[in-house]
């Protein structure tokens, strides 16, 4: 606080006398100082809700975001191992994503701000599962670099945003900053770490989907081919040999298909529909950050 002092003379000296010692009338006025012109946040009554919200919101947004990345990526040295394409593409991602996380985020962010910037990102990914509907080097590899170059400014606007709303909070509920950047950063944590589960769930409820080879043979029932019918149903009773015989260290790579079923690649069909279900994720993870999703600026 900041006061002046105004100093007043009362009375006029008559002629020939000297003049009056001088009569200090302290007046004390009360000025502004920089500091208190700037005014500091103002929050509402609901601000902890509010702030949790965007906490919450966030966490799911990468949730449904990352079920469809991480299981796109578990995929890639499987559907797309002709040529070694899916392992470039996942060695292009990460290359590109170390000169994205050195030269993009301050950028970026400052341009865009954290919020926009998660938005924003996400739509970067999008190309890389689009790709998959049609994977060859001139699109895997590009939708890859795309990938990286989002994926820098992504995860520092998204722990720029919680630890500005961390700070609000602390100032907020008088908690220490500490404990609610750690309380803040587990939650998210909880949700990213979701997206691995859901993720290979879906991947494996598609590539498991379709009909049984029993199924196949009902349906193809006549009684002119009922004794080839009875030997399909004895052959599928009958007990396997055992994967670990062929798999793993005793594989063989002149062992047929029909001894390693699992060495058939996935109709195209069904990596389309995986793609289209990760797509559509990508998208909705994209726009609830778009219209959930408080700015920091406000």
């Amino acid at each position: 606080m900041v006061y002046t002092i105004s100093d007043k003379v009362d009375g006029i000296p008559e002629k020939g006398q000297p003049p009056p010692p001088p009569v200090m009338d302290s007046k004390f006025q009360r000025v502004k100082t920089e500091e208190e012109d700037v005014e500091g946040p103002i929050y509402g009554p609901n601000e902890s809700w509010r702030i949790w919200k965007n906490v919450l919101v966030i966490g799911f947004a990468f949730m449904i975001h990352f079920t469809a990345f991480w299981g796109a990526s578990n995929l890639q040295s499987s559907i797309n191992s002709e040529a070694s394409l899916g392992t470039f593409t996942l060695a292009a991602i990460y290359a590109s994503l170390i000169l994205s996380n050195i030269f993009l985020p301050v950028i970026v962010i400052r341009w865009l701000g954290a919020k926009w910037t998660i938005s924003l990102a996400f739509v970067a990914y999008m190309p890389f599962i689009m790709a998959q509907f049609y994977p060859k080097f001139h699109t895997m590899i590009p939708a890859g670099l795309a990938v990286g170059f989002g994926g820098g400014p992504l995860w520092c606007a998204k722990c720029t945003f919680l630890t500005i709303v961390s700070e609000a909070y602390s100032k907020v509920t008088g908690i220490s900053s500490d404990i609610v950047v750690t309380r803040f950063f587990g939650v998210f944590f909880m949700f990213y770490q979701f997206s691995q589960v859901w993720g290979n769930l879906i991947s494996s409820a598609v590539l498991s989907s379709g009909e049984s080879p029993l199924a196949e043979i009902q349906s193809n029932v006549s009684f002119s081919n009922i004794t080839e019918v009875f030997k399909e149903i004895v052959n599928i009773s009958t007990p396997q040999r055992d994967s670990g015989d062929i798999c793993g260290a005793n594989f063989c790579p002149g062992t047929s298909l029909e001894a390693v079923p699992n060495l058939t690649p996935p109709s195209p069909s069904k990596i389309q529909t995986i793609a289209g279900i990760y797509l559509a994720c990508m998208i909705v993870a994209s726009l609830t950050v778009a219209f959930f999703v408080d700015s920091v600026k406000r």
